[in-house]
């Protein structure tokens, strides 16, 4: 056989080889895509930085950082004394508007009085009620109370400061439900839906945690050909902690 023959019989061998390569590496390449680790960090579902409604002194100051509180909790309060005398004031107002007010009803029965008196007497008694209705208002704002139940993960004050309105006090969480973001293939689409189950195994722990996927974000990012999917945890959360990350390994449903 001449040697022309022999280079011809390669170069034939070598092109099989290429087509071969590519059409089977796409295959193979969507057969592995769902092995892949994708990486995700926990974050609550729920989370708030609760701060002052009013300027005052703190009085008290009842968790830390790392406490858990229970929804309705007093987590903090403020000096009204001021605001207390303020009330009692106003409830006295209004007693004496009342009690004009009556005395003035009653010398209309007789015709005794001008209309005008009455309906001053009228008007005095409800500013005098509005006057209380503030009051109270403001004090409903000496204590701030826990929204849901969780955890301090930030005190910004302390006990005894004098704070402004609006001052940031407490960043705290919900430690009862965690959520995921993870980015995956666009490709992916067409069978990671809502519901779907997945596992996610958490670096610091070890273990390995039921989820599944809640939502899928609305924007594809055209350069990495990517999507935002979320997820919750759906098995028992005792002892996980915000900021942990680990591992998501999802696969595509049997057909």
């Amino acid at each position: 056989m001449s040697s022309k023959v022999v280079r011809g019989m390669h170069r034939i061998g070598a092109l099989t080889l290429i087509l071969a390569a590519v059409l089977f590496a796409p295959a193979h390449a969507a057969e592995q895509a769902s092995d892949v680790e994708i990486r995700v960090q926990l974050s609550p579902i729920r989370q708030a930085v609760l701060s002052s409604s009013m300027a005052g002194r703190i009085t008290e100051l009842a968790v830390r950082e790392g406490d858990r509180f229970s929804e309705g909790d007093r987590l903090v309060g403020f000096d009204c004394s001021v605001y207390q005398a303020q009330l009692n004031r106003a409830n006295a107002a209004e007693s004496g508007a009342r009690k004009k007010l009556e005395v003035a009803q009653r010398l209309e029965k007789l015709n005794s009085i001008s209309l005008t008196d009455v309906a001053q007497a009228q008007s005095a008694q409800g500013v005098a009620r509005a006057e209380i209705g503030v009051t109270q208002a403001m004090l409903r704002n000496c204590t701030l109370t826990a929204p849901f139940s969780g955890r301090v993960s930030a005190r910004k004050v302390q006990r005894w400061e004098y704070v402004p309105e609006g001052k940031e006090l407490l960043s705290i969480y919900d430690d009862s439900a965690y959520e995921l973001e993870l980015i995956v293939p666009s490709r992916w689409l067409s069978w990671v839906k809502s519901n779907l189950t997945f596992t996610v195994r958490l670096d610091e722990t070890g273990g390995d945690y039921p989820a599944r996927v809640t939502r899928i974000g609305s924007v594809i990012d055209p350069l990495n050909q990517s999507v935002k999917v979320f997820g919750q945890l759906t098995g028992n959360t005792a002892g996980l902690l915000p900021g942990m990350s680990g591992a998501a390994h999802l696969e595509p449903p049997a057909k």
